[in-house]
């Protein structure tokens, strides 16, 4: 069962239907092969679901573009055997049997291999291994830009989570909350992502003033803003 839409762009695009017992509400998600819509059982296409699709409609022609430049330039059939992004690259997924968890990134095979006890939960290993890294990134990155800015305000604490509609956050208290999944986009993408919520520490809105203290820490913010909304959704073995 399918929705066909026509998107800003003039295009039209047939959005999956999914109806599931554990859905509470509508919920729109994405992967390589398209854009699908999940929703209650009892949920028909009604004016409450085409009224929440028309109001998601730049999302889906955004997010639609993006995974149309990804099949373009990799294939489809890439993503369905299993692969990961780290640091903006994208690698071969590889999952063997181990004694202990373990993480190999090699950039000669262009392979990640994931060395797990239980190969049938080696998604919560995929998660943990990417929570590992971020919260090493982000140190080192965070080391590396106060070396180039010394007037960057100080922050709490911070927590790595999972969460699957934003990049970041930062709390009235200064504290900052960062998406286990930072580690999979380009270094200077995460430096962006820092320097944006360091500024929220000192303007908590997007004002003028907001982004001209983002541009005196990060000159081309403007690029590296444009380049994050490419990896709005990001395609990974864990969606």
């Amino acid at each position: 069962m399918s929705l066909p839409i026509s998107l800003p762009n003039g295009k039209r695009l047939e959005i999956k239907l999914r109806k599931s017992k554990r859905a509470k509400h509508l919920c729109l998600k994405a992967n390589i092969s398209g854009i699908y819509l999940v929703m209650p059982i009892s949920q028909g296409i009604d004016e409450e679901l085409l009224r929440f699709v028309d109001n998601k409609r730049k999302w889906i022609s955004r997010t639609s573009g993006y995974y149309e430049i990804l099949r373009d330039k990799y294939g489809e059939e890439t993503f369905k055997r299993n692969t990961i992004l780290f640091l903006g690259k994208r690698y071969n997924l590889r999952v063997t049997k181990g004694l202990v968890f373990a993480a190999t990134v090699s950039d000669n095979l262009n392979a990640i291999t994931f060395h797990v006890p239980d190969k049938r939960k080696y998604k919560n290993n995929v998660k943990h291994w990417y929570s590992t890294e971020t919260t090493r990134i982000i140190s080192e990155r965070l080391s590396v830009l106060r070396e180039r800015n010394q007037n960057l305000p100080s922050h709490n604490n911070i927590t790595i989570r999972e969460n699957r509609s934003r990049w970041a956050s930062c709390s009235k208290n200064g504290n900052l909350s960062f998406n286990m999944l930072l580690s999979s986009l380009p270094l200077k993408i995460v430096d962006y992502v820092i320097l944006h919520e360091l500024a929220h520490l000192l303007e908590m809105n997007h004002s003028k003033e907001f982004w001209n203290i983002v541009k005196a820490s990060d000159p081309d913010f403007r690029q590296h803003r444009a380049l994050l909304r490419e990896y709005e959704v990001v395609p990974n073995i864990l969606t």
